[in-house]
């Protein structure tokens, strides 16, 4: 292992300790290799949080280990490998709000942890601009909430056929989404069985992308099942929205339906292929996809 990420590793260890951290979060793609990864573990005796896009986590340890987090394979910039992760444990459980971590990130495949950040999740409003004051519990489990933010992050990156593409993904409270929603189309999904149309099933996502390029929303059951494609959401904020300059009508609806429902609104920007999270009428964090961006320009 280089010897500037060895410092790194060491110096995390004893700030961790120092400042009282949850964990010490390490981007395990920059290391090359099991040898070094065992090097940087065995280096960092405190709690641990692995995050990766490519590799698979290792079966369950029964005296404990790190915790895994993948972070599907989406490229993104350096700050937004570190929300995915931290949201992904937010939603699992592993880390709340107030719990401050110490993030080790590096190039992909480089064999080099190059950059050391502490985050405090909550008042660090460059990642989470409102976790402060808000949690994401909600009608669904963590494993669906992953795989809606997989498949728009994949959305956002690819787009269909090579052309971008906008849409939003409204998951949770479903019967409280409906009750705010107008049918623009027929629904396509309509009359299909349930299991032929959970985010869940691997064979869904492509129909996802095909029915993202129809105008209007996916509506997303807690357990996962797509109830609907192609609806306009209709709630009324209860409240001036307060939406940065450069979101425009898709962003207030994702953001008003989390405002009147306990749902969570995914929307992706067909100009900035970025990934805006909404919770409670607000946003809870963005994705932005690194192809045209450089990393030093991330938000």
């Amino acid at each position: 292992m280089k010897t500037l990420s060895l410092r790194l590793l060491e110096h995390a260890n004893a700030l961790a300790q120092e400042i009282d951290a949850k964990a010490v979060v390490i981007y395990a793609d920059a290391l090359e290799g099991e040898s070094d990864l065992r090097e940087a573990l065995s280096t960092v005796k405190f709690p641990t949080i692995l995050f990766s896009r490519v590799r698979e986590a290792p079966a369950p340890s029964q005296t404990g280990g790190p915790t895994w987090i993948r972070v599907e394979g989406v490229h993104t910039t350096r700050t937004g490998q570190a929300r995915l992760a931290l949201l992904i444990c937010a939603a699992r459980g592993v880390l709340r709000r107030g719990d401050r971590v110490v993030c080790l990130t590096g190039p992909d495949g480089s064999n080099r942890i190059d950059t050391a950040m502490v985050l405090d999740l909550g008042t660090e409003s460059e990642l989470f601009p409102s976790l402060g004051d808000l949690d994401l519990g909600g009608d669904f489990s963590a494993e669906v909430f992953e795989r809606v933010l997989w498949i728009a992050s994949r959305i956002a990156a690819e787009g269909r056929e090579g052309r971008p593409i906008g849409t939003i993904f409204v998951l949770g409270d479903a019967l409280e989404v409906l009750a705010q929603t107008r049918q623009l189309v027929l629904n396509p999904l309509q009359g299909h069985p349930e299991s032929g149309r959970n985010v869940l099933s691997l064979e869904l996502e492509e129909t996802i992308k095909e029915f993202a390029t129809i105008d209007g929303a996916f509506i997303v059951r807690g357990d996962g099942v797509v109830l609907a494609a192609g609806v306009q959401l209709q709630a009324k904020p209860s409240k001036l929205l307060d939406l940065p300059a450069g979101l425009g009508t898709r962003h207030a609806a994702a953001a008003a339906i989390t405002g009147s429902t306990s749902s969570v609104a995914f929307a992706i920007s067909q100009s900035t292929r970025t990934v805006t999270v909404f919770k409670s009428g607000r946003i809870l964090t963005q994705i932005q996809h690194s192809e045209g961006h450089r990393e030093a320009s991330a938000p």
